[in-house]
């Protein structure tokens, strides 16, 4: 029995690790350039498209706007779980030295 915990325990963890792995995002900024709803995709301008799940919906987009969008890699598929509109990050504020 304890010859057999060892070898359980081991496989476990490696198992965990690469679902860990699998799911991790990464969040990219472009710029649409074309939106296919019926396939349910998204093509940036760099070239790269997107998938989403079937029931999507983009009336919210249209072709030339700035979005992030989440996605992970599933086998040679770029599968997008998030699309929101890319609003610039606000700039810092500096302190001016008074003298």
């Amino acid at each position: 029995m304890r010859k057999m915990i060892l070898p359980a325990v081991i496989a476990l963890s490696l198992g965990m690790s690469s679902m860990a792995m699998a799911y991790s995002s990464t969040t990219t900024d472009g710029t649409i350039k074309t939106i296919d709803a019926k396939a349910c995709t998204i093509t940036l301008t760099n070239k790269t498209t997107y998938h989403f799940a079937k029931k999507c919906d983009f009336s919210a987009f249209k072709v030339g706007e700035t979005v992030a969008v989440t996605w992970h890699a599933f086998k040679k598929i770029d599968v997008a779980t998030k699309m929101v509109a890319w609003t610039a990050p606000a700039p810092a504020k500096t302190m001016a030295k008074k003298g």
